[in-house]
């Protein structure tokens, strides 16, 4: 089992926000928009918005969950981050993305597939990085960061991409 050491742990990050609907209740509400990786330059497209090493939590749309600051043991040390989520329906598939920010910059997407079965998780990762970088190894370096698909403390698997933004990762 390939284990990618960061804190980042899809299970236990805070429900989307939720919408109010007088004939269904309290329903969650996934943005529909396809996603797009550029390899060249490591942005992530995502229907009309573009994410890249530049974008702010103030840029995001209101479908994100923005978090409060809080902090995160990275490789031993506790640094202060912003998680920013949000849900997509991609074609038919769920996907769950989390955007994490270190004083204010973008340093990681996480990505995540919320209708894969626990024991295909991994196989659902290794196929939408392949569909999406060509490459559907544990780690892969370009020229703007890395990317690779790893599985959390807790056996759950993501696809991540770090920028240049992320010293620890380099």
């Amino acid at each position: 089992m390939n284990v990618h050491n960061h804190a980042f742990q899809p299970t236990y990050l805070p429900p989307l926000r939720a919408v109010k609907s007088a004939a269904e209740g309290e329903r969650y509400a996934p943005m529909k928009a396809s996603i797009t990786i550029d390899a060249k330059s490591g942005n992530v497209s995502l229907g009309g918005l573009l994410i890249t090493t530049y974008s702010m939590t103030s840029e995001l749309s209101e479908s994100f969950s923005i978090e409060p600051e809080r902090p995160v043991l990275v490789l031993g040390k506790s640094i202060p981050c912003q998680f920013a989520v949000v849900q997509v329906v991609d074609g038919s598939q769920p996907v769950r993305i989390a955007l994490r920010f270190e004083n204010g910059v973008l340093v990681s997407c996480f990505f995540t597939f919320p209708s894969a079965a626990p024991d295909e998780e991994r196989r659902a990762c290794s196929q939408w990085l392949t569909d999406q970088l060509g490459f559907s190894d544990s780690l892969a370096r370009f020229p703007w960061g890395s990317a690779g698909v790893a599985t959390d403390r807790s056996g759950s698997s993501h696809v991540f991409m770090h920028n240049q933004n992320n010293s620890w990762a380099r």
